[in-house]
C-alpha cells in the first residue's frame, strides 16, 4: 500500500501547506499533548527518527490523520499498513497498532510529533506536513473510485478550461483542501497557462494544433505503457466507461498550456531565469487578462453549483 502512495495515484499538482518541523523543541520537552485530531489533520511524512537521543535512518514513513480521528500509517520498515481510530488515553491521542506498537500523538501549533514504542523500544518521529487529508480510513480503491467518477463528470463538460478547472477543484477538495483554497489554486494554474499562450502569440512563437494533439497522444501512450506508475487506471477507466484518450481529454486545456509553456521556455530560458514569473506578471497588465477574469468568474460560478 505504501508503494501505491509513493507512486502518486492521482497525478495532480497537489497544493501543499508545508510546515517545516524543527526537532529541537522535542528534545527540549516543549511539545504538548493533543486531544483534538482536527489540530493535526493532514498527511504527514516522518522527516526524522530519534532513538536514545540519536538520529537514526529509517525508510519512508507516512501518516494520515483526519478530523474525525481516523489514522493510517504506512511504514516501509515493517512492510504493512496500519489503520484505525485514534483514542484519547491519559489526556492524549493514541493509536495501538495490530503489530503491538503504540503511537502517542503530540504537537505544537501546526507541528506533529509521534512517540512510537513497543516493549523496551521507543522512537520519536518528527513529521512534516505535505498535503491535506479528508478521510484517513478510505481505501486506495475507494479513493480511486471517486477520482474516476470526477473524471467522468468532467469529461461531459464541453469547454476545455471549465473542464480542467472542475477536475482540479473537485480532486483537491476530495483530498481535503478547503473550497476557497482549491478554487484559488485552480484559478492561478489557469492564469499561468493562459499567460504562456498569450506570451507565445505576442512573440511569434508558433504552436500548432497538431503539436498539441501529438502531445496528448504521446501522453496517453505513456500511460498505457507504464502500468506501474498508473496502477489501477486501466480498471478504473473501464468501470466508468472511459479510455486513456478520454482521460487525457479531461485535462486537454492543461496539456495545451504545457505545450505553449515548453515552446516559450525553449526559446527564452537561457536568457531569463525568472521567465515564468515574468510572463505571468506581464499578462496581468493586458486586456486578455481582464477578459480571462470575467471568463473565470462565470466558470467558477457554474462549478460552485455542484460543490
Amino acid at each position: 500500500m505504501a508503494d501505491k502512495k509513493k507512486q502518486g495515484l492521482i497525478l495532480l499538482a497537489v497544493f501543499v501547506a508545508a510546515a517545516v518541523i524543527v526537532s529541537a523543541f522535542v528534545h527540549a520537552g516543549e511539545d504538548d499533548f493533543l486531544t483534538d485530531p482536527a489540530r493535526v489533520t493532514a498527511s504527514w511524512q516522518v522527516e526524522e527518527v530519534w532513538q536514545n537521543g540519536k538520529r537514526v535512518n529509517r525508510s519512508l514513513i507516512l501518516i494520515d490523520i483526519d478530523k474525525n480521528g481516523g489514522f493510517r500509517l504506512d511504514n516501509d520498515d515493517r512492510g504493512e499498513e496500519q489503520r484505525g481510530e485514534l483514542k484519547e488515553v491519559d489526556g492524549q491521542l493514541r493509536f495501538v497498532g495490530d503489530d503491538g506498537w503504540i503511537y502517542d500523538i503530540h504537537g505544537r501549533q501546526r507541528q506533529l510529533v509521534v512517540t512510537a514504542r513497543k516493549g523496551e523500544k521507543e522512537e520519536t518521529w518528527i513529521c512534516q506536513r505535505y498535503s491535506y487529508c479528508r478521510d484517513a480510513l478510505r481505501t486506495e480503491e475507494e479513493q480511486q473510485e471517486v477520482f474516476f467518477q470526477i473524471c467522468k463528470r468532467a469529461l461531459n463538460i464541453e469547454d476545455d478550461t471549465e473542464r480542467n478547472l472542475y477536475f482540479l477543484i473537485m480532486n483537491m477538495m476530495d483530498s481535503g483542501c478547503p473550497e476557497g483554497k482549491a478554487i484559488t489554486a485552480a484559478k492561478e494554474f489557469c492564469i499561468r497557462g493562459r499567460a504562456f499562450v498569450w506570451y507565445a502569440e505576442e512573440h511569434g512563437i508558433v504552436v500548432t494544433d497538431e503539436a498539441v494533439e501529438e502531445y496528448k497522444r504521446e501522453f496517453a501512450k505513456i500511460m498505457k505503457e507504464t502500468p506501474r506508475a498508473f496502477e489501477g487506471y486501466d480498471v478504473g477507466l473501464k468501470k466508468v466507461g472511459m479510455t486513456y484518450e478520454d482521460y487525457v481529454q479531461v485535462e486537454a486545456a492543461a496539456h495545451r498550456w504545457d505545450v505553449y509553456e515548453s515552446a516559450v521556455y525553449r526559446k527564452y530560458l537561457a536568457e531569463q531565469e525568472d521567465l515564468g514569473e515574468d510572463v505571468v506578471r506581464r499578462f496581468h497588465h493586458t486586456k486578455a487578462y481582464q477578459e480571462l477574469k470575467v471568463e473565470l468568474y462565470d466558470v467558477i460560478e457554474r462549478i460552485k453549483e455542484e460543490l
